[in-house]
């Protein structure tokens, strides 16, 4: 499969498995900005969508790491898993405060719900969230079989 080919499996597999992260999202913000944060702009708009990303977050680093990139894990261990995951929390910050920002910005021009503001935001985060991770996290290695060097003429007889 070529490079592309398998980049645009990859991105598939990605958007995908990230509906599931993004009907969490929606649905804690919804519930949070609707029912109990629902006072003003700064619980509406800044803490309702910090709760509900970071449940996204998990849901999303859970099927990158067991579905998404698999492949690209040598070794599944705790370690692993944990070097993973602050990475992937980390590269989640930077979409998140893009989505922040594209979501105040649009609730600020549009005046439309926060939930309707979250997915457009979340579109565009989702694109630089993807890079991220395709690139940097899970970053596919080469896997260059290792050679043996043959043995010097001195060293056969030594081992």
């Amino acid at each position: 499969m070529g490079k592309k080919a398998r980049l645009a499996k990859q991105m598939a597999k990605y958007t995908v498995t990230t509906l599931l992260g993004t009907a969490i999202d929606t649905l804690v913000l919804w519930v949070l900005s609707t029912y109990w944060l629902d006072g003003n702009h700064v619980e509406k708009y800044i803490i309702s969508p910090m709760i509900s990303f970071e449940c996204a977050v998990m849901v999303n680093f859970l099927t990158a790491f067991f579905y998404v990139w698999k492949d690209r894990i040598a070794h599944r261990t705790k370690g692993a898993f944990f070097s993973h995951l602050w990475k992937y929390n980390l590269s989640c910050i930077s979409a998140f405060l893009l989505k922040m920002v594209l979501l105040n910005a649009i609730a600020l021009l549009f005046k439309w719900p926060a939930f309707v503001c979250n997915l457009i935001a979340l579109c565009f985060s989702g694109l630089l969230n993807f890079s991220i991770n395709e690139f940097l996290i899970f970053a596919k290695k080469d896997r260059k079989p290792q050679i043996e060097e043959p043995l010097s003429e001195g060293q056969d007889n030594q081992q």
